[in-house]
């Protein structure tokens, strides 16, 4: 007779106890590591900051491994760090006088681009998205991109301390918000 584990909770453990920080950290990594480079993307614009904030992030993740004791899921640990991380990173960039300015290379990175008109267009309301976005407070920032990872409200609660009905709530107005800002500029172009 074959016994199949439980199913898993979404908030319990979902690695194996005893674990080296090393190895949490690379489960971590390979199991996750896409979303967390996309999730940094939201909070980052200028592709060289973006990189560095990702390096932040996997550091903080590694350090963070030394207390992980597996009382939440390995994703939303990951989360967790990475807007803790990211949160830091604004506050910072606030700070920071020079937060508007270009590198060269990417401008012309972009000039030098040959794509085709639908794939600009979706690029364009892409950036208008995250430009709206970076506009957001932190915390509603956060909701968003947590969102756009396709966590649902219970996750993004966890990871945000927030009610699952509050994040719904949050959720339904930002996204009526986005819908009519990009509708406003739409019909400006």
């Amino acid at each position: 007779m074959q016994t199949s584990n439980p199913p898993m909770d979404s908030a319990g453990p979902d690695v194996a106890p005893g674990l080296s920080q090393d190895a949490l950290y690379q489960e971590a990594s390979r199991r996750h590591g896409r979303d967390v480079a996309r999730f940094v993307a939201g909070y980052e614009r200028e592709p060289s900051r973006r990189q560095e904030l990702l390096q932040e992030v996997h550091l903080a993740l590694w350090q963070s491994f030394a207390v992980f004791r597996g009382q939440c899921s390995l994703r939303t640990w990951v989360y967790r760090i990475a807007h803790n991380t990211g949160a830091t990173h604004i506050q910072r960039s606030l700070r920071a006088v020079d937060r508007d300015h270009v590198v060269l290379e990417d401008i012309e990175d972009t000039a030098a681009g040959d794509e085709s008109l639908a794939r600009t267009e979706r690029r364009l309301d892409l950036e208008r998205v995250f430009a709206l976005i970076h506009r957001l407070g932190p915390l509603d920032r956060e909701v968003m991109l947590l969102y756009l990872e396709d966590l649902d409200a219970a996750g993004i609660g966890e990871v945000t301390g927030l009610s699952a009905s509050n994040v719904a709530t949050k959720v339904h107005r930002i996204k009526k918000l986005l819908a009519l800002q990009l509708g406003a500029r739409g019909s400006e172009a």
